[in-house]
């Protein structure tokens, strides 16, 4: 039996891939689509420019072959070029995948993971589509990318290991579902904890007048008016009486619900705390690494320090953009990115304001 595709992107992005590209694209573009609602359209404005599909190191093992549908807008004629990543190294500048995009359709790309360098890797950090200049620089566009099962693969991975390998996992998205199904658990259990404490009291009589309590008359003091025609007094409880007889049970029993509860609330709290922490710090992390890589893009494609200014200029405008459309999961790290950038791009400004002084 084939393992299952691992989906990158169809109508977003998924299964924990990031969108890590250094150029002016769209990944909700509706203009030219292949299947569903959307598509991804690029618009390099320069060659070597174009999408970088990230994701945390995983295991190709289970996957043959990378697939995905490129469109060429109303020209075509783009020449583009596939590479692989492993780990945090660049790709070696002779190991590519390139084809030409047609003129007028969508067009199938499925480029065996051999031929990219990154078959049966186990630190495999996702793949970039670039513009060479050997074809035209208009826009083109990218639909239901997948890395494809591998039936080969699964059948030796299950024999030498004795289970099937495992696709990389959501990051944000399985995180974000977890926390949601702990809050509702907890608001279960402390609507179950009340309703049985509302129950038990019940029982125990709380709440019902003490007047409908039968109390010997041998017990209670004679005290009161006497019948009409009888020299006898009614029979009359003392001031606290029914207070004295309140089940001391019920009282124990409300006291040690509410200390249970305070207890749940206090650890629900501690826990929702460790977890926001955790998710600041993922958020840092990933923040640090697409920085990273977009450090190491310039660096490769040696661009001059006004360029490099300009590129980060570029990516800060499209993270505020994103920062006002992208929901609240994905703030947290489009905010970290954001100040990271920023911060970087405050430096290039000011070196290059020490070589004009120096020129």
């Amino acid at each position: 039996m084939a393992e299952p595709d691992l989906e990158v992107y169809s109508d977003s992005l998924l299964n924990g891939f990031w969108d890590w590209h250094w150029e002016s694209l769209n990944l909700s573009n509706t203009v030219f689509v292949h299947s569903g609602l959307y598509s991804i359209s690029v618009n390099p404005t320069g060659y070597w420019q174009g999408i970088y599909f990230h994701h945390r190191g995983f295991d190709t093992t289970p996957y043959s072959s990378l697939s995905f549908w490129v469109h060429g807008g109303t020209n075509g004629g783009h020449r583009l070029q596939v590479q692989g990543f492993l780990g945090d190294v660049n790709p070696a500048a002779d190991v590519y995948y390139r084809f030409t995009v047609p003129t007028g359709g969508w067009q199938q790309v499925t480029i065996p993971l051999a031929a990219l360098g990154i078959a049966r890797k186990t630190n495999c950090t996702g793949f970039w589509i670039e513009l060479t200049p050997y074809g035209s620089s208009n826009t083109f566009y990218v639909d239901d990318v997948r890395f494809e099962g591998d039936l080969a693969g699964a059948s030796a991975s299950a024999s030498a290991n004795g289970a099937r390998p495992v696709s990389p996992a959501p990051a944000a998205e399985a995180n974000w579902s977890a926390a949601v199904w702990c809050i509702a658990g907890a608001l279960v259990i402390v609507t179950v904890l009340l309703a049985w404490l509302i129950l038990m009291l019940r029982r125990s009589g709380m709440g019902v007048s003490r007047a409908l309590i039968p109390v010997s008359t041998a017990a209670v003091p004679q005290l009161g008016l006497p019948l009409a025609g009888s020299s006898q007094a009614v029979p009359t409880a003392p001031p606290g009486g029914a207070e004295a007889l309140a089940d001391p049970q019920a009282r124990q029993l409300r006291e040690r619900v509410a200390w249970e509860l305070a207890e749940f609330a206090k650890q629900s709290l501690v826990q929702g705390l460790y977890w926001q922490r955790g998710q600041l710090a993922e958020a840092q992390h990933k923040a640090e690494e697409e920085l990273a890589a977009l450090e190491a893009r310039l660096a490769m494609l040696q661009m001059p320090l006004q360029e490099r200014i300009r590129a980060y200029e570029i990516r800060i405008a499209e993270l505020e953009k994103e920062l006002e459309t992208r929901d609240q999961e994905m703030r947290g790290m489009i905010q970290a990115t954001l100040l990271l950038v920023q911060d970087r791009m405050e430096k290039e400004k000011a070196k290059q304001s020490v070589e004009t002084q120096l020129n």
